[in-house]
């Protein structure tokens, strides 16, 4: 038995957060920094677009009924100026004077917000992710932070490229300060503004994503045509893609969420690709002095992340637990005594596909040796230990542990 040993593992919940419901009321007033009972205005205005700043080669129009990647980054940006936006490049041609710092909110906010975000995606061919795709392909990018009061709204994005034929623009979610606990919210934001990149307009039904206005609660993309207006007062306006709603409503100013979403990206988003999972402290092997205590931080990469993993964790030739929901990508262990230690993290994915870490730890009596001197006399550093690359805001619950050391021969 270990003993006292203990795996410290941070706690995480299913669900996330939700506010009370917003009621309209009617006027075309500025945006509400709470949810004092009011609708907070989606959009906020853009300013004149410029001539165009670069002639950067573009990506080649993407073709109808293929999907497309969503790329939430909730980690901060400093852009540049182009004209049109561009995803790769970090650049757009406004909102672009200062940084945008990262999203205040937990991580438990970050995995909920991208849930939501697929639930109403669902019949889709969009995959929503929160970790930046290789620059060898196309994705929208929505920028999720800063505060709804310094912009004006809880959000914007460049409109009217119908077929979405500008791959890899920028739309902005400004659901950082006092909403920085909103769920429902934060996924109706991220998405509102991302299918305005796509060539969708506001309509008039309430409860639909592309409503002019918003609060906490669920919405989904309308599935019936519905009147384009042109400000939270649902005063008529026109479509920016009118020959789309002729095609679909019969109507060139009356718009179909979901068939034009279909028309775009296709049937459902099928996750077929399995998480990878690589160690990043302490390394495989590294000698510690009883009582060990250290922290095993991991890097999880999958088409998806980050979500809510089935996650165990065990040691040596113990029977493997049963897995848990976890978002963390580390835990703590605490006085850990003289052996050797197989330590075993298992990953499964929300779509049932497992990715499994293994490596081992050796605890002895005597202090670790002195690291090697460089040339010229300047002392190595220990093993080197990089910083614990998971979110803060943990909450800590301590499991002891019950395994058996390794036994040698």
């Amino acid at each position: 038995m270990i003993g006292a040993a203990s795996l410290l593992l941070p706690t995480v919940l299913a669900a996330g957060p939700s506010l009370a419901p917003g009621v309209d009321d009617g006027t075309d007033s500025p945006a509400r920094l709470i949810d004092d009972g009011h609708r907070h205005r989606m959009d906020a205005p853009l300013p004149p677009r410029p001539p165009v700043l670069t002639t950067a080669p573009r990506a080649a129009a993407r073709d109808l009924g293929t999907p497309t990647t969503l790329f939430v980054n909730f980690d901060g940006v400093e852009l540049g100026s182009c004209n049109p936006s561009d995803s790769k490049r970090d650049c757009h041609w406004y909102n672009n004077d200062e940084p945008i710092p990262p999203f205040s909110g937990s991580l438990q906010t970050r995995v909920s917000v991208l849930q939501a975000m697929r639930r109403d995606a669902a019949d889709y061919g969009v995959r929503i992710t929160g970790q930046r795709p290789p620059s060898s392909e196309d994705y929208t990018m929505v920028i999720y932070g800063g505060v709804e009061e310094d912009y004006g709204a809880l959000g914007s994005a460049p409109s009217g490229d119908c077929d979405d034929q500008l791959p890899n623009q920028i739309a902005f979610a400004h659901v950082d300060g006092e909403l920085n606990t909103w769920v429902n919210g934060g996924a109706t934001t991220a998405l509102h503004e991302a299918a305005h990149s796509w060539g969708l307009d506001h309509i008039e039904t309430d409860g639909a994503i592309m409503f002019p206005s918003g609060n906490n609660e669920p919405t989904t993309f309308d599935a019936a045509c519905s009147v384009v207006v042109d400000d939270v007062n649902l005063n008529p306006g026109a479509a920016s893609c009118p020959e789309i709603n002729s095609a679909l409503c019969s109507d060139a100013n009356a718009q179909q969420g979901a068939a034009t979403l279909s028309r775009l990206f296709g049937g459902p988003y099928i996750d077929m690709q399995p998480p990878t999972i690589e160690l990043l402290e302490p390394a495989d092997g590294q000698y510690f002095q009883a009582p060990a205590n250290f922290e095993v931080t991991w890097e999880v990469r999958d088409d998806l992340h980050p979500q809510a993993y089935d996650t165990a964790f065990w040691l040596n030739d113990d029977p493997k637990p049963e897995s848990r929901p976890f978002i963390e990508d580390h835990f703590s262990v605490s006085d850990l005594p003289i052996g050797t230690w197989e330590f075993h993290v298992e990953v499964i994915d929300e779509a049932g596909h497992p990715a499994q870490l293994d490596f081992t730890i050796e605890v002895g009596e005597d202090p670790p040796p002195d690291p090697p001197a460089e040339e010229g006399g300047c002392a190595v550093g220990a093993v080197p230990r990089g910083g614990v690359r998971g979110l803060l805001g943990l909450v800590i619950v301590v499991l002891p542990v019950v395994a058996r050391r390794r036994r040698s021969g």
